[in-house]
C-alpha cells in the first residue's frame, strides 16, 4: 500500500512544481526556493519507494513461495489419501499435469502480481483522496471512472473464468497423454506409435489453445475499452478545470494538474492491472481444482484413526457371500457370492483363467476397494471395523508387476521395515535369491535403481519385491504371481524360501505356474467370479475337472511326442533352408565356444573379462553429461517462431502505435500547460481541442490494444503449442540410454514439458505486447526530450542506461538460480513417482514416509529460492523507485537551466515530461522482468530437449529394404550407458534364420531381454556386430525396422483408450474388422472381449488398469500379431496367462510364427519346447545350444531347469 501511495504523491508534487513553473517568474528567488523544495520531496519519495517496494515484493513473493510449497505438499498428501476407486476415474497423468500446470498457474497469479494489484488499487483510491482534497468539484466529475472500471474488471473476470476452466481441462488431458507416453516410451517406440501419441497430445492442446485465445480477446477488449473511457474522462476533466478557472471558481492551474495527474495515474494503473488480474483469475480457477482434491475425504481413509488395532492377529480369513464390481465398471460383475475360509497358518492357492476374480478376491483383504455386499472377516472381525493402517500392516503382498522406488536397493527393502538390521536384510535377500545378484552390482546394496526399477530385469525386481515383503513379517501373505518373472532355477530357490516363510502365517498364492502351488494346503479354482472347485492337488487332479485340465495343459510334452512333432518341423525347416539343421547347430556352436562347466550366479561381473583390452573397452564408454545445456536463450525462441512472424509483426505494429499513446499524451499535456498562460477564451478553445485529441488517443488505444492482444495471443499459443509438441516428439524418439540417465527421469521430463513452455510464454504473449509499447514510448519520449532540451534528455537517458545495465547484471544472477532450481528439482520427480505408485505406497503403509520425503525435497530448495527472491526484490525496488529519483534529478537540472535562461519553462516542461514518461513506462514493464529471466532459463532447458540428437540417429534415415528375418549376433559386447563397468554381453554370438524360432532361457538378469532391446535398437552394440539379413542393423531405417517387428513384453503396457485403439496402436494403415477379429482369435482374447458389455470398444483404463494381467497380455499379443511382422519378439509373452489360456495362445503363436523369425524368452519352459533352437544365456554368453531333446540329453543346465518345472499328476 505504501508503494501504491507513492505514485499519487508524485502526481501531487508534480502538480505543485507545475504550478511553480506557471505562476512564478523563472528568474525569481521564490521560483528556485519553491521548486527545489519539491525536488527534495521527490528524492525523499524515491528513498521511501525504494524501501517499501523491496519489502512489498519480498514479502509477497516469500508468502507466495510458502503457499506454493504448502499447496504442493497438501495436494500430494491428499493424493496419497485417495482410494483406488477414485484413481480408476482420475488418471495419474492428469493428476501430474494438475500438479505441474495448476500450481504453476497459481504461482503466476499470486505473489508479486497480488502486490501489483494491491498497489494499483491503493494508487487509485489514494489518487481520488488527494484529488478531492485539492479540488472536489473537478474530482467529482472524474469520479465516474471508478465504478465503470470495477464493472469492466468484474465482467472481464466472468468471461475469462469460463474459458480458463475449459483451457485447464484440456491441458490436464494433454499432460496425461504426455505422462503415459513417457512412462511407456519403449512400447510407444517399439510400435512406431510416436506420431499417434503426438497427435493425441496435439489434439488436446489445440482444444485448450482455442479457449486461451478467447481469454486473451476479452482481456484486450476490456483493457482497451478502459483506456478509451479514461481518456474521455481525462479530456473532459481538463476542459471542466479550464471552465472553473474561467468562471473564477479555481485560481491555481497547478491544482488541475494535481487532480488530473492523480486521477490519470490511479486510473491508468487500474487499466494496467489487467494482465496481473488475468493471472489471478486463472490462479483462482487452478486453485479450485487443487482444493477439490485437497478437501476430498475418501470413504476408505488412510489417515483415519478410527477402527480396531489387532494386537496379536492369528490370520483367520473368511469370505462370506462376497459380491463385487469395480466402481467404474458397474456393468461387469467380478465376484458372485464368494464363500471361503482360510485357517491360521494355512496356504491356499487361487487358480483359474485370467480375469476370473483371483487377484480381486485377494486384493479385497487390503480394502483398496469396499465390497458391494457380503463380508470379509479377519480373526472374527469385519475388516471394515479394523483401522485401515493396522489392517494393511498385518498383510504382505507381492504383486504380479511389482513397483520399486527410485532409491537404493537397501532403501527399497528397509522402507517396509525401518528397524531391520543389515544382517537380517542380507538373510532375507538370500531367502529371495536376490543376495547373489545384488553383490555383483557396483555398489551392492547401495546401488541406486532407476524409476520403477528400470535398471533391473523383471526377475531381479520381483526378487527385491519379495524381500521387501518378507522384511515386514506379515501375518497374512498374498503372493500374486510372485515368481512369474523368475527363471526356473531362481523360482525353485525362491519358492522354497516362500514355502518356509509361509509357515506360521496364512498365505494366499495366486499362480499360473502350477508347479509352484502343488504343495498348498488347499487349492481354490475360480471361474467367472465363482468358486467351482476346492481341494488339494491330488484331490483335484483325481476329480478330473477344471484343475485337472489346467494341470494337463501345463505338463511338459512326453519326450517321444515332442520328438515326433519336432522332426516334422525340422523336415519342413530344412526344405526351406536348403541345408540341414544339424549343420546349422554345429556352425552356431563353432562360433560360440560353449562352456559346460557350472558357474555360480553370484560370480562378480569383473570375472567375466578375459583380457585387459576388455577392461579398457568398458571403461572407455562415456557417460552423457546431461547437465550441459546448449547456448540457447530468448533469441532462440524467436528464431523458432518464423511461422508466427505474421502474427508477431501485426502485434508488434499494434504495440508501436499503442506506444505512441504516452508521448502523444505528454505533448497534449504540454499543449494544455501552455494554454493556461493564455486568455480565458483561447484557453477554453485549446482545452476543447485537447479533449478531441484525448478521445482520439483513447480510440486508438482501444483498437490497437484489442488487435494487439489477439495477435500476441495467436502467436504465443501457436508457438507454445509448436514447442510443446516438438519437445514431446523429440523425447519420444530418444534412445533408451537417454531415459536411463537419472537427469532425464520421466518425472523430470514431464515437469519440464509442463513448466518450461509456460515460462517461455511470457516473452511472446500479452506481457511482451505491454513491454513493447512501453519501450516504444520510451524511445519516442527520449527523442522528444532531446528536441526540447538535450541536457535534460542526456541526463534521463544516462539514468536509463545505468538502470538497464543493473537489471542485466541481476538477470544473470537470477538465471543462475533458476538453472540451479531446475537441475535440483527432486520434489517434482518424487511427486510423479508417488502418483504412479500410490497403490503400492498404501499397501505398504508408507504414506507418512513419502510425505516426509516430499517435504524434505521441497525444503531442500528453500535457500536457493530465498536467494532468488532477494535478487528479484532488489531489482523490483530499484525499478519502482527509479521514477521518483528521475523526477527529482530531472527537475533539479530543469530548474537550473530555466533559472539560467537556457530553456523556457514550456520547453523544459516538455523535455521533463518526455523523460518522466520513460520512467513511467519502465515502471509499468518492470514487474515482468523476473518472468523474462525465467523465460531465458526455460529456453535453455527446453531447446536442449528439443534439439538433442538420439544416439540411435534419425529414425527415417537408412535403408528400407524388405526383411526376410535373418538375425546375426557376432561377438557382441554391450554395457548399459549408465553402468559402464557392469557388462551385460561379453561375447554373444548366435544366428536365427528366416522362419526359425529361437528360445532364450537362463537366469534372470543375464541379458535375455537386452537381446530384444538391441533388436528393437533401444540400444546399439558397443562391440561386435548385429546384422539383419546381412546388413548392419544401424544401416536400416529404424522406423522401417520396427514396422517389420512386433514385441510383446514381460509387463505389457496398454494406453488409455479402447481395446480396439490399443490393438491398432501405431498402425499407419486402416485394418479391417476381420483382421482385428483374426488377431484377437489368435491371441485367445475374443471370448473374454465378447463378454464385455462394450466389446472391443471397452476402455482399458490407465495402463490397462481395468483389465486383468492375463487380459492385458492377450490384448498385447493381438496388437503384435495384427502387424503380421517378419520378426516376432516375445519376452515372457504368456507369463500372465493361466494354463489353458497359455496353451491356446501358445498354439496360436506357434501358428503365427510360421514364416517369420521368432525370438522368444520364457521361464515357463513348457512354452518353448517346440523352438528350433534353445539358447541358454548366462554371463552375457551362450552357454548351451540345441533343441529341447538335445539339451535334455546333455543333462546340464537346461536339463536342471526342466526338472524343476515338471508337474506330475
Amino acid at each position: 500500500m505504501g508503494a501504491g501511495v507513492s505514485q499519487p504523491a508524485l502526481a501531487l508534487v508534480a502538480g505543485r512544481i507545475s504550478n511553480v513553473l506557471i505562476v512564478y517568474p523563472s528568474n525569481s528567488t521564490e521560483f528556485r526556493r519553491e521548486a527545489y523544495e519539491n525536488v527534495y520531496i521527490f528524492l525523499g519519495l524515491g528513498g521511501a519507494s525504494l524501501i517499501v517496494s523491496f519489502f512489498q515484493f519480498y514479502c509477497f513473493q516469500t508468502v507466495c513461495n510458502r503457499i506454493i510449497a504448502k499447496l504442493r505438499y497438501h495436494y500430494v498428501r491428499s493424493l496419497i489419501r485417495q482410494n483406488a476407486g477414485w484413481f480408476d476415474k482420475n488418471q495419474s497423468g492428469t493428476l501430474t499435469s494438475i500438479l505441474n500446470e495448476n500450481i504453476e498457474k497459481i504461482q503466476e497469479g499470486i505473489g508479486d502480481k497480488i502486490g501489483v494489484v494491491c498497489r494499483g488499487f491503493t494508487m487509485f483510491f489514494a489518487a481520488i483522496i488527494i484529488s478531492f482534497i485539492y479540488e472536489w468539484r473537478l474530482s467529482l466529475v472524474m469520479l465516474g471512472l471508478a465504478p465503470l472500471s470495477f464493472l469492466l474488471v468484474a465482467f472481464q473476470g466472468v468471461k475469462m473464468e469460463k474459458s480458463t476452466v475449459k483451457e485447464f481441462s484440456n491441458i490436464a488431458k494433454a499432460g496425461s497423454v504426455a505422462e503415459e507416453s513417457i512412462m511407456g516410451v519403449r512400447t510407444v517406440q517399439a510400435f512406431n506409435g510416436q506420431n499417434e501419441m503426438v497427435n493425441r497430445y496435439k489434439n488436446e492442446l489445440t482444444k485448450g489453445k482455442k479457449y486461451s485465445i478467447i481469454t486473451s480477446f476479452w482481456s484486450g477488449m476490456m483493457e482497451g475499452f478502459f483506456f478509451f473511457l479514461m481518456y474521455i474522462f481525462l479530456g473532459g476533466g481538463i476542459l471542466y478545470g479550464a471552465y472553473l478557472i474561467k468562471v473564477g471558481a479555481l485560481t491555481s492551474p497547478g491544482n488541475i494538474f494535481i487532480v488530473i495527474m492523480s486521477q490519470l495515474l490511479g486510473a491508468y494503473f487500474v487499466g494496467l492491472i489487467s494482465p496481473p488480474l488475468m493471472g489471478i483469475f486463472k490462479a483462482r480457477v487452478a486453485a479450485a481444482v487443487i482444493y477439490e482434491t485437497i478437501d476430498r475425504v475418501p470413504e476408505i481413509d488412510v489417515y483415519s484413526n478410527v477402527g480396531d488395532n489387532p494386537d496379536n492377529p492369528n490370520g483367520m480369513v473368511e469370505f462370506k457371500d462376497v459380491h463385487f464390481q469395480y466402481p467404474n465398471r458397474q456393468d461387469a460383475k467380478v465376484l458372485n457370492g464368494i464363500n471361503l475360509t482360510i485357517y491360521p497358518g494355512q496356504t491356499v492357492a487361487f487358480v483359474g483363467h485370467s480375469g476370473c476374480g483371483k487377484s480381486t478376491t485377494a486384493g479385497l483383504l487390503t480394502r483398496l476397494y469396499n465390497i458391494e455386499s457380503g463380508t470379509v472377516i479377519i480373526d472374527g472381525v469385519n475388516i471394515n471395523e479394523i483401522n485401515i493402517h493396522s489392517l494393511r500392516k498385518i498383510i504382505g503382498i507381492v504383486q504380479q508387476e511389482p513397483s520399486l522406488f527410485n532409491f537404493t536397493i537397501a532403501e527399497n527393502i528397509r522402507i517396509s521395515c525401518p528397524e531391520i538390521t543389515q544382517e537380517r536384510m542380507i538373510e532375507i535377500c538370500k531367502m529371495a535369491n536376490a543376495h547373489d545378484f545384488i553383490e555383483t552390482l557396483p555398489n551392492g546394496y547401495d546401488t541406486l535403481i532407476g524409476d520403477g526399477g528400470v535398471q533391473l530385469s523383471g526377475g531381479q525386481k520381483q526378487r527385491i519385491a519379495i524381500a521387501r515383503t518378507l522384511a515386514r513379517d506379515p501375518k497374512i501373505l498374498i503372493l500374486d504371481e510372485a515368481t512369474s518373472a523368475l527363471d526356473a532355477q531362481s523360482e525353485s530357490v525362491v519358492q522354497s524360501a516362500l514355502d518356509n516363510a509361509a509357515k506360521g502365517r496364512s498365505t494366499i498364492v495366486i499362480a499360473h505356474r502350477l508347479s509352484t502351488i502343488q504343495n498348498a494346503d488347499k487349492i481354490v479354482v475360480f471361474e467367472k467370479g465363482y468358486i467351482v472347485e476346492e481341494g488339494t492337488h491330488q484331490e483335484l487332479v483325481k476329480l478330473g475337472g477344471h484343475y485337472a485340465n489346467l494341470v494337463k495343459a501345463q505338463q511338459l510334452l512326453p519326450e517321444n511326442d515332442n520328438k515326433k512333432n519336432r522332426n516334422k518341423m525340422h523336415k519342413k525347416f530344412d526344405e526351406n533352408l536348403g541345408f540341414g539343421r544339424k549343420e546349422f547347430v554345429r556352425a552356431a556352436r563353432a562360433s560360440n565356444s560353449f562352456r559346460n562347466s557350472q558357474k555360480r550366479l553370484s560370480k562378480k561381473c569383473v570375472d567375466v573379462f578375459k583380457s585387459d583390452d576388455d577392461i579398457k573397452f568398458y571403461k572407455s564408454i562415456p557417460i552423457e553429461d546431461n547437465n550441459q545445456y546448449g547456448n540457447y536463450n530468448v533469441s532462440t525462441i524467436y528464431k523458432n517462431a518464423k511461422e508466427e512472424y505474421k502474427w508477431m509483426i501485426a502485434g508488434f505494429i499494434c504495440a508501436l502505435f499503442r506506444g505512441l499513446e504516452l508521448p502523444a499524451c505528454g505533448l497534449t499535456f504540454t499543449y494544455v500547460f501552455q494554454s493556461f498562460s493564455m486568455g480565458h477564451d483561447e484557453m477554453m478553445r485549446s482545452c476543447l481541442n485537447a479533449l478531441w485529441i484525448f478521445i482520439g488517443i483513447g480510440v486508438g488505444s482501444w483498437i490497437f490494444q484489442c488487435i494487439g492482444s489477439i495477435c500476441y495471443a495467436m502467436s504465443s499459443e501457436n508457438l507454445t503449442l509448436k514447442l510443446r509438441i516438438a519437445a514431446f516428439q523429440n523425447v519420444l524418439y530418444q534412445d533408451a540410454g537417454f531415459f536411463d540417465n537419472i537427469a532425464n527421469s520421466p518425472g523430470k521430463l514431464i515437469t519440464r514439458l509442463a513448466t518450461d513452455v509456460l515460462n517461455i510464454k511470457s516473452v511472446v504473449d500479452c506481457r511482451m505486447f505491454l513491454v513493447t509499447h512501453s519501450l516504444t514510448a520510451v524511445v519516442i519520449s527520449v527523442i522528444i526530450a532531446f528536441i526540447y532540451s538535450w541536457k535534460l534528455a542526456l541526463l534521463g537517458t544516462s539514468m536509463l542506461i545505468l538502470l538497464g545495465f543493473g537489471e542485466i547484471f541481476i538477470a544473470y544472477k537470477v538465471m543462475a538460480k533458476n538453472m540451479k532450481l531446475a537441475r535440483n528439482d527432486n520434489a517434482g520427480k518424487l511427486a510423479i513417482e508417488i502418483i504412479e505408485n500410490v497403490k503400492t505406497i498404501q499397501l505398504l503403509t508408507l504414506e507418512s514416509h513419502f510425505i516426509n520425503e516430499y517435504l524434505e525435497a521441497l525444503d531442500s530448495q528453500k535457500t536457493t529460492i530465498k536467494q532468488k527472491c532477494f535478487l528479484e526484490s532488489f531489482n523490483n525496488c530499484v525499478a519502482m523507485s527509479f521514477e521518483p529519483f528521475m523526477y527529482g534529478t530531472c527537475y533539479a537540472l530543469g530548474i537550473h537551466i530555466i533559472h539560467s535562461g537556457t530553456n523556457s519553462p514550456a520547453d523544459a516542461f516538455q523535455a521533463i515530461t518526455g523523460i518522466l514518461l520513460t520512467a513511467f513506462a519502465v515502471t509499468m514493464s518492470s514487474s515482468y522482468f523476473p518472468e523474462f529471466v525465467r523465460a531465458n532459463s526455460a529456453a535453455k532447458l527446453l531447446f536442449s530437449m528439443i534439439n538433442r540428437k538420439a544416439a540411435t540417429g534419425n529414425s527415417n534415415v537408412g535403408e528400407k529394404a524388405d526383411i526376410s528375418g535373418t538375425i546375426t549376433f557376432k561377438k557382441v559386447q554391450f554395457t548399459y550407458p549408465q553402468k559402464p563397468n557392469q557388462p551385460v554381453m561379453t561375447n554373444l554370438s548366435f544366428t536365427a534364420m528366416p522362419g526359425q524360432t529361437i528360445a532364450l532361457v537362463g537366469p534372470s538378469g543375464t541379458g535375455k531381454s537386452t537381446i530384444i532391446s538391441m533388436l528393437e535398437r533401444f540400444y546399439d552394440v558397443n562391440g561386435g556386430s548385429l546384422k539383419i539379413d546381412g546388413r548392419d542393423i544401424r544401416e536400416l531405417s529404424l522406423e522401417h525396422l520396427r514396422t517389420q517387428m512386433a514385441l510383446v513384453g514381460q509387463e505389457p503396457r496398454l494406453f488409455c483408450g479402447s481395446i480396439k485403439e490399443n490393438i491398432c496402436f501405431g498402425l499407419t494403415k486402416e485394418v479391417s474388422a476381420d483382421e482385428i477379429d483374426q488377431a484377437l482369435t489368435l491371441a485367445n482374447a475374443q471370448k473374454f472381449i465378447s463378454n464385455l458389455p462394450s466389446g472391443i470398444e471397452t476402455e482399458v483404463g490407465e495402463k490397462g488398469g481395468q483389465m486383468s494381467g492375463g487380459q492385458k497380455q492377450r490384448i498385447a499379443i493381438a496388437r503384435a500379431l495384427i502387424r503380421k511382422p517378419k520378426i516376432l519378439l516375445l519376452d515372457e509373452a504368456t507369463s500372465a496367462l493361466d494354463s489353458e489360456s497359455e496353451r491356446a495362445v501358445q498354439e496360436a503363436l506357434d501358428k503365427a510364427r510360421k514364416g517369420r523369425t521368432c525370438i522368444t524368452i520364457a521361464h515357463r519352459l513348457s512354452s518353448i519346447q517346440n523352438s528350433d533352437i534353445i539358447l541358454y544365456i548366462e554371463n552375457g554368453k551362450v552357454e548351451e545350444s540345441g533343441s529341447h531333446s538335445e539339451l535334455m540329453s546333455q543333462k546340464s543346465k537346461y536339463y536342471e531347469l526342466i526338472k524343476k518345472q515338471d508337474i506330475n499328476g
